[in-house]
């Protein structure tokens, strides 16, 4: 019987569609959580015969099962129980802190600061924190990277197996972003200083910036307005820095600028 992230061990991880999910993460999810048939995937290799993803057992609530967010969710809060939250705050730039007997850790989210601990995730601002937040959170404590950041930048194009999700970064989160502003530099630059991002100066582009989505995870932006007279479109690129992979996996550093652009806006 195989959980979400077992399954993944079995799926070739690059996205590629012909199962009709966007990702392989969102596959295995439907698979596991919604008894979507596991032969729609036609790249499944190595999975042992007879060995099936998990089925709804009884008492499971039916809202729940049937979505795969939240079953995902619920997955990464029974694992979370398990890991040593003090063990990983250095890593992952967190500061321990103390519930009564309990220990926390705490680190700055985009625009907001959480407190993470064995039984849940809650803003220091008492702001509701979407599921896919906090999916992401949970992503980034479990990676298990180490060390500093590089502080050298790369686009997404510069990590293994990222040919699909530069297509989805483009899209929903670069194009995006450029039609949202145009030429509106002031706008945009109000907008970033309100979600606590960084203008850099100089600049390559017309505007760049930097926002810390988490303590390693830190996303350059460089933004070129639209010049009507000369026919250029707005033109938005999302930079990494180079070890970024080493703290979250693809699907999770595209989300993280999707989510930067929704805050944005």
């Amino acid at each position: 019987m195989l959980t979400v992230f077992e399954l993944l061990k079995f799926l070739p991880k690059d996205n590629c569609g012909d199962c009709g999910e966007p990702t392989c993460m969102a596959f295995a999810t439907k698979v596991v959580t919604a008894n979507m048939d596991i032969k729609r995937c036609p790249h499944l290799d190595g999975l042992p015969e007879g060995l099936m993803p998990d089925k709804k057992g009884e008492g499971d609530d039916d809202k729940t099962w049937h979505d795969p967010e939240t079953q995902l969710l619920k997955e990464l809060k029974n694992k979370i129980k398990s890991i040593d939250l003090k063990a990983i705050s250095d890593d992952i730039g967190a500061e321990v802190i103390y519930k009564g007997d309990d220990v926390a850790i705490t680190f700055p989210f985009i625009d907001d600061k959480i407190i993470l601990s064995h039984r849940e995730i809650t803003s220091v601002n008492a702001n509701e924190l979407d599921p896919r937040d906090q999916i992401l959170i949970y992503n980034y404590c479990f990676f298990g990277g180490k060390g500093p950041v590089a502080n050298e930048w790369v686009g997404l194009e510069a990590f293994p197996n990222s040919i699909s999700k530069v297509v989805t970064l483009k899209r929903y989160t670069e194009d995006k972003l450029a039609e949202m502003f145009r030429d509106d530099i002031d706008g945009l630059k109000r907008a970033v200083t309100k979600i606590n991002g960084e203008i850099i100066s100089p600049c390559v582009a017309d505007l760049c910036f930097k926002i810390r989505v988490l303590p390693k995870i830190i996303l350059l932006f460089h933004f070129w307005r639209e010049d009507k007279d000369e026919g250029f479109d707005a033109k938005v690129k999302v930079l990494y820095d180079r070890r970024a992979i080493e703290f979250l996996d693809i699907e999770s550093l595209v989300f993280a600028a999707e989510r930067v652009v929704e805050k944005l806006g």
